[in-house]
C-alpha cells in the first residue's frame, strides 16, 4: 500500500496501488478498486487512546468555559464592596461574558468550518486564559466588564468548535455516547465552581501589592477557572486538525497524515500496517459544503455574505414556523434556567438570614434589602457586607449534583416516553415549582423547588436542541443549533439584567415573569412536530 504525496506535481488519488498482473506479465499500474471512506478508516483504526484523551480535553475546555460563566455569580457578591456595585451593576457584570459568547459563537462556527476547528479551539482557549490572567489584576468594574466581554468572544470560539472537533474523531457508533459524556462536564462544572469558590473564599486574607491595589481571595477564583482550560490546551497542542474537515477542504495529504497520527496513538503502528502492505487503498474525499466561507470572497464582508446566504433558508418555508417556535422555546428555557442559576448564589446568600423557615423567598429577600437600606440610613456611610454563607456554596453544589442525576434519569426516560412527553412533563414541573416558590416557607422544600425550577428547563434545553436538528434538513442543522444556542444566550443576558434591576423592587413579579416563560415554552413545544 502506498500513499501519494499531494504536494507533488501530477498528484494522483491517495493510495493508488501497484499490482502484479501475474508471473512474467510485468507490473501494471491500475487505479485501486478498494475505496475507503473516512468512517471506514476510523472504524478500522478503532476507538482508543486518541479518542479518550480528546474526550478529556473536551471536558476540561467545557469545565473552563462553564466555570468562567457561572462563577461570576459568586464573584459578584465577593467583589461588591471592592467595586462598589449596585444590584443593576451586578447584573451587567454577570451578563458580560455571556454577551461576548452570544455575539461571536455563530461567527466562530463558520470560521472553524473554513480555517480549522483545532486552531479555533487552541487559540480561543489561550486567548481566554490570557484575558483571565489580566482580569485578576483589574480594579475598575467597567474595565473588568469589558475584559469579560472579550473573554466571552474568545470562549465563543471554543463553544462553536468543540463538539464538531470531538465528533469528527469518532465513528457513528461512538459519536453520540462521547458527546453525551462530554456534555456531562457541564454538570461537573456546576459542582466544581461552588466547591472551589468555597475553598478559596473560606480564607480571609489580603495582599497589599500597591497603595491602590489589594489582592483579595475572590481573584484566585479566576485562576482556578483558567487552570482546566490551560491543561486542556496543553493536551490539545499535539493533536492534528480534524481529518474529516481536511478532506472536505481537499487537503488529502494532511488528512492522511492526521489519520496516521491517530493510528499510531491508538494502535502503536502505521496506517499501512493496519490495512496491510498488499492492500490497494484509496481514501474517498468528503464533499465540500456549498456555503464554505472561502467561497464568499475575501475579508470580513465575504464572511458576512456567506453567513447571511447560509442562514436565510431557515426562515423560509417549510422550516420557518417550526424553527421560530424552537428558538423562542430555547430562549425561554435559558431565560429561566441559566439566568436564575447565575443569580442563585446571590438569592441563597440573602436568604440565609434569621427568618428562614418562617417566610417565603421574596419575603426574606425584601427583608434583606430593607436591612441594607436601614444600614445606609442609620450611619453616614453604607455598611457593605460581602460575606458569603456556607449554605450558598452547599446549595449551589446540590444544584450541580441534581443536574448530573437529572441527565441520567432523562436519558432513561426519553426512549420509552418520547421527547415531547418528557419535555412537556419537565416544563410542567418547572412551572409548578415556580408558582409554589411564591408561597412555600419551609427551607428544605424551598431548596427542592429551586433545584427543580433551575433543573427542569435546563434539562429541556438538550432535548430541544436534539429536536431542532430533526426539524431541519442535514445541511441546515449546524446553523439551526448555533442560532438556537445564540438565542439561548440572549435569554441569559436578558434574565441577568432583568433580575438585577427588578429583584429588589419587584421580587414576586420577577419570579412570575420567569415562571410564565416556562409555561409559554410548554405551550410552544405542544405545537412542534417532535
Amino acid at each position: 500500500m502506498q500513499f501519494s504525496d499531494s504536494k507533488n506535481e501530477g498528484r494522483q488519488p491517495i493510495g493508488v496501488g501497484i499490482l502484479e498482473a501475474g508471473s512474467g506479465a510485468g507490473i501494471a499500474v491500475v487505479a485501486s478498486s478498494n475505496e475507503f471512506d473516512y468512517e471506514s478508516v476510523l472504524a478500522r483504526i478503532g476507538f482508543g487512546k486518541a479518542q479518550w484523551i480528546l474526550l478529556l480535553i473536551s471536558g476540561l475546555l467545557t469545565l473552563c468555559s462553564m466555570a468562567t460563566q457561572t462563577s461570576v455569580g459568586i464573584m459578584a457578591i465577593a467583589s461588591q464592596c471592592e467595586f462598589g456595585m449596585s444590584q443593576g451593576e451586578k447584573g451587567i457584570m454577570m451578563a458580560a461574558c455571556v454577551t461576548g459568547i452570544f455575539l461571536s459563537t455563530y461567527f466562530w462556527g463558520y470560521v472553524s468550518d473554513a480555517f480549522g476547528r483545532r486552531s479555533v479551539l487552541f487559540y480561543g482557549t489561550i486567548a481566554t486564559n490570557l484575558l483571565q490572567l489580566i482580569s485578576m489584576f483589574i480594579t475598575n468594574i467597567w474595565v473588568f466588564n469589558v475584559v469579560n466581554l472579550l473573554m466571552g468572544v474568545s470562549l465563543g470560539g471554543v463553544s462553536a468548535a468543540i463538539y464538531a472537533y470531538l465528533s469528527e474523531f469518532n465513528t457513528d457508533k461512538h459519536r453520540a455516547v462521547v458527546i453525551n459524556y462530554s456534555t456531562m462536564f457541564v454538570s461537573i462544572a456546576a459542582i466544581y465552581m461552588p466547591a472551589t469558590c468555597w475553598l478559596v473564599l473560606s480564607a480571609d486574607w489580603t495582599l497589599h501589592i500597591t497603595d491602590s491595589f489589594v489582592f483579595r481571595p475572590w481573584r484566585l477564583i479566576i485562576l482556578l477557572n483558567l487552570l482546566p482550560g490551560l491543561i486542556g490546551a496543553a493536551m490539545l497542542y499535539p493533536f492534528p486538525e480534524s481529518p474529516k474537515l481536511l478532506l472536505a477542504q481537499d487537503k488529502e495529504y494532511e488528512a492522511v497524515a492526521a489519520l496516521e497520527w491517530i493510528c499510531k496513538i491508538n494502535r502503536g503502528r502505521s496506517l499501512a500496517s493496519v490495512f496491510g502492505n498488499d492492500t490497494d487503498f484509496k481514501l474517498k474525499a468528503e464533499q465540500i459544503a456549498d456555503d464554505d466561507l472561502r467561497s464568499g470572497g475575501g475579508g470580513v464582508c465575504g464572511i458576512l455574505v456567506s453567513i447571511w446566504r447560509a442562514t436565510v433558508p431557515l426562515f423560509h418555508k417549510p422550516h420557518c414556523t417550526n424553527f421560530i417556535l424552537s428558538i423562542v422555546s430555547v430562549f425561554g428555557m435559558f431565560l429561566t434556567s441559566a439566568g436564575m442559576q447565575i443569580w442563585y448564589p446571590e438569592i441563597v446568600n440573602r436568604s440565609s438570614g434569621d427568618n428562614v423557615g418562617s417566610s417565603s423567598v421574596c419575603e426574606i429577600l425584601e427583608a434583606s434589602f430593607e436591612k441594607q437600606r436601614l444600614n445606609v440610613t442609620i450611619v453616614d456611610a453604607e455598611i457593605c457586607d460581602d460575606s458569603i454563607t456556607t449554605k450558598t456554596y452547599i446549595d449551589n453544589m446540590i444544584v450541580g449534583c441534581a443536574f448530573l442525576v437529572g441527565f441520567v434519569i432523562q436519558g432513561a426516560l426519553l426512549n420509552p416516553l418520547g421527547r415531547k412527553n418528557v419535555l412537556l412533563a419537565a416544563l410542567g414541573i418547572g412551572t409548578l415549582s415556580g408558582i409554589l416558590l411564591h408561597f412555600v416557607a419551609n427551607a428544605q422544600v424551598v431548596l427542592v423547588l429551586f433545584c427543580l425550577y433551575i433543573l427542569m428547563p435546563g434539562l429541556s434545553i438538550s432535548i430541544m436542541c436534539g429536536a431542532m436538528v430533526d426539524l431541519v434538513p442535514t445541511h441546515l442543522r449546524g446553523k439551526a443549533v448555533s442560532i438556537g444556542l445564540a438565542m439561548g444566550r440572549l435569554g441569559v443576558i436578558v434574565a441577568s439584567n432583568m433580575i438585577g434591576v427588578m429583584l429588589e423592587p419587584y421580587c414576586n413579579t420577577t419570579f412570575a415573569i420567569l415562571t410564565a416563560s416556562i409555561l409559554i415554552c410548554g405551550f410552544l413545544v405542544h405545537f412542534l412536530p417532535i
